[in-house]
């Protein structure tokens, strides 16, 4: 599944191809990712429109347009998107959505699992509304204290704590094993046995790494790609998460891998000593 860094990496390729460009038509094969209206009120509404900005909250694609239309996208697990330079009579396997541009540039959505949603909103609102109205801010030394009053009294392990997005957004199972590897921290830790030092630790390390793994293109370990098959580099980089790594890098101890919350998670337990 794509995060924080891997959205604010596809926000940037969209942002360099689709910018100013006007929407002629939007053709939709797949509707349930079209969520409240009928496929037919997001093409309508979506014709001549130009797109204005795109930006993000949290893992949430915005696509601000004229006339006030905002167009919220989520890629979920799979979702992926294509630019075409020219119209083509291939159709992609797992193609659920694509834009015609006025200037005949395409843009495709393809999702193999269809767990993507599209959402139409009013600029005026939107930010009030579902999906966006109950995210919390995204990871920040800053909101340190705001986290840890939120979590103090909880007997619930860190790690599910950590991957509810009203708690904190943008922290996905990456790169929260990363940063309580690097804060030394067991993921499975009951979130009432921590101090605000612990989580000031676990932000600060998750914001840096993060914005390294922005900076190099993402994490890419499955299917993740930003934009016509460009995949990260982080994956190079990472300390814990990943098959790849079997030995810890700073004690030589065995990863070990477990699920929380169904979620492969993986940490060290010399570093991460359970508490």
């Amino acid at each position: 599944m794509p995060e924080l860094p891997e959205v604010k990496v596809v926000c940037n390729a969209l942002t360099k191809k689709v910018l100013n460009k006007e929407i002629q038509s939007l053709n939709i094969i797949k509707s349930k990712l079209f969520k409240e209206y009928d496929s037919s009120v997001f093409a309508n509404t979506l014709k001549n429109k130009r797109i204005l900005k795109i930006t993000n909250k949290a893992k949430y694609i915005i696509f601000e347009l004229s006339d006030e239309i905002i167009l919220i996208s989520h890629l979920r697990m799979e979702g992926k998107y294509r630019y075409l330079s020219s119209q083509t009579s291939e159709i992609p396997r797992h193609l659920m959505a694509y834009f015609i541009f006025s200037d005949q540039t395409i843009l495709q959505y393809l999702d193999s699992r269809m767990f993507g949603t599209f959402y139409l909103r009013d600029k005026r609102d939107y930010l009030n509304k579902l999906p966006l109205s109950k995210i919390a801010p995204e990871v920040n030394s800053l909101f340190a204290k705001q986290v840890f009053d939120k979590i103090k009294k909880s007997n619930t392990a860190i790690k599910t704590k950590l991957l509810d997005q009203t708690i904190i957004s943008g922290f996905g199972n990456i790169y929260i094993d990363e940063a309580l590897f690097t804060a030394k921290i067991n993921p499975l830790t009951p979130c009432s046995h921590l101090s605000e030092i612990d989580v000031i630790k676990i932000l600060s390390a998750g914001e840096q790494i993060m914005n390294e793994s922005f900076k190099k293109g993402g994490t890419t370990l499955f299917s993740y790609e930003s934009l016509n098959n460009q995949i990260g580099n982080y994956q190079n980089f990472l300390k814990v998460h990943s098959d790849k790594l079997k030995f810890c890098r700073t004690c030589n101890t065995k990863i070990l891998k477990i699920k929380v919350n169904g979620r492969g998670t993986y940490f060290c337990p010399t570093c991460q000593k359970e508490r």
